[in-house]
């Protein structure tokens, strides 16, 4: 045991002395948050996309621009819904009351933030903003074609701003079309929404057509159902709100960091070991150490490693959502916050970092031990790293149905139990299935360790290499 933890020791100091170990534990925190938070605050940072609307009748282009803002209105509504029934369930009814109450979406956003003001003054910290994602302006042209050099951004409109996309309502045998005009390619999403308001027009004058009143047809246009998503398990019951969902994205941001661990540190292994091969200090450190003694002292020395930054990120982001919850109570954060504490959470994570760490890891230290160089590595990496992204890759649809019979079975396997292991975590995953989980993962190892320590004892003591392979099949 003292050679593996001299090996160990060496190993830790290793990485620890180094400028790089102390420049990713700072930067990498902060290029995390910058990754989850960026795109939020660009978008709430972007002005709002200007648009016109041209059309052969003004009904058409009154109605368009009244669906934009009704859209504006009801993104509005949605959002403070939303923090409300995080930050402040209490008022949440009679501020939203309020806000239906109001006639237009700028009156309505000031009448629930004075509600709040008044009755949950603590929510104020971060009550939406509610700045429209789109703004109607008036025309500067009166056809597409003179309003392509403001389309182009050669021109600007009179008060400096740039001219998002333009939508050209015409009418052709009676039925209206739609044209779409913008070099934002990949976002259609106002050519969609002038869409649903003509769709409307065309729904009212076919009723109209049939005999009925214009004023019955807006009312069976107005017809919309309330909606409300419960959660039947006796453990949780009643509306879902952001708490309940919470810990889904917190499982998402967990198996990232899980993955970039692991995937990151076993790099650490697979170079360390290539570079003590190139440089005959592994064979100084054989006339010491048995070969299972150096795998088994590198695997808990860089262990030791990741547990470092793990630590000390824990004890920042921990601090973090203590103060976020203990300002917030049972507010956003405060609730984002305790979604981290989820004890299935945590022990999915514990299970995936200890598994996934020693399976790669120890897959990586065979690889560099039967490599004579970082390229003839890299070229062996290829099939393990995309073995590596099938559990990325598996996100987006375990996290639609956590419960599918694919995403199952593939949390099963241990090369990806890991990862899913931890997305399946918050959807009530039975204690029994995470011990079965551990327990395959357990035994894997063991075969794992087994087969690698092989395969190292062979790389490093009988110099065998993957070149030295094809050379002697050659001959």
């Amino acid at each position: 045991m003292r050679q593996i933890y001299l090996v160990a020791r060496r190993e830790y100091l290793a990485y620890v002395r180094t400028w790089g170990f102390w420049i990713s534990l700072f930067t990498a925190p902060v290029l995390l948050a910058a990754l989850l938070f960026g795109p939020v605050l660009l978008a709430r940072a972007e002005p709002s996309r200007v648009i016109v609307v041209l059309a052969d009748r003004p009904e058409d282009a009154a109605l368009v621009t009244t669906a934009f803002e009704t859209e504006a209105r009801t993104t509005s509504r949605a959002e403070i819904k939303t923090y409300l029934e995080a930050a402040a369930p209490n008022v949440a009814p009679t501020a939203l009351a309020a806000f239906d109450a109001a006639p237009t979406r700028q009156a309505a956003g000031a009448a629930a933030r004075a509600l709040v003001a008044r009755q949950a003054p603590g929510a104020l910290r971060a009550f939406p903003a509610l700045a429209p994602r789109y703004a109607i302006a008036p025309a500067p042209a009166p056809t597409i074609e003179a309003l392509k050099p403001y389309l182009t951004g050669a021109r600007k409109l009179a008060d400096g701003r740039m001219l998002y996309g333009a939508v050209d309502i015409r009418r052709l045998d009676g039925a209206p079309r739609v044209d779409y005009w913008s070099i934002n390619l990949s976002q259609r999403e106002p050519a969609d929404i002038a869409q649903r308001a003509m769709r409307t027009v065309m729904q009212r004058e076919a009723v109209v057509a049939l005999g009925l009143a214009q004023t019955e047809a807006d009312r069976l246009e107005g017809l919309w159902p309330d909606v409300t998503q419960f959660d039947p398990r006796p453990s949780v019951g009643g509306q879902v709100t952001l708490r309940q969902r919470a810990p889904f994205f917190a499982a998402i941001l967990l198996t990232f960091i899980l993955w970039s661990i692991v995937f990151s540190v076993a790099n650490m292994l697979l170079s360390g070991v290539l570079e003590e091969k190139s440089n005959k200090i592994l064979d100084s450190l054989l006339t010491s150490v048995s070969p299972l003694q150096l795998l088994v002292g590198k695997l808990i020395g860089v262990a030791f490693v990741s547990a470092t930054l793990l630590g000390l990120w824990a004890a920042l982001g921990g601090a973090l959502l203590n103060m976020a919850a203990s300002h917030g109570g049972q507010g956003l954060l405060g609730q984002i916050a305790a979604s981290f504490l989820d004890t299935r959470l945590l022990v999915a994570f514990a299970i995936g970092f200890c598994a996934g760490y020693l399976l790669y890891g120890a897959t990586f230290l065979a690889i560099g031990s039967l490599c004579e160089s970082l390229q003839e590595a890299q070229s062996l990496m290829g099939p393990v790293a995309l073995v590596l992204a099938v559990p990325m890759m598996l996100l987006a649809p375990a996290l639609d149905n956590p419960n599918a019979p694919m995403i199952t079975a593939a949390s099963w396997f241990p090369l990806f139990t890991p990862f899913l292991i931890l997305i399946r975590a918050p959807s009530n995953l039975s204690w029994t299935e995470i011990a079965g989980m551990g327990a395959v993962m357990s035994v894997s190892l063991i075969l794992v360790l087994v087969l690698t320590a092989r395969v190292f004892h062979a790389g490093v003591v009988n110099q065998l290499s993957i070149t030295s392979l094809f050379r002697k099949k050659a001959r």
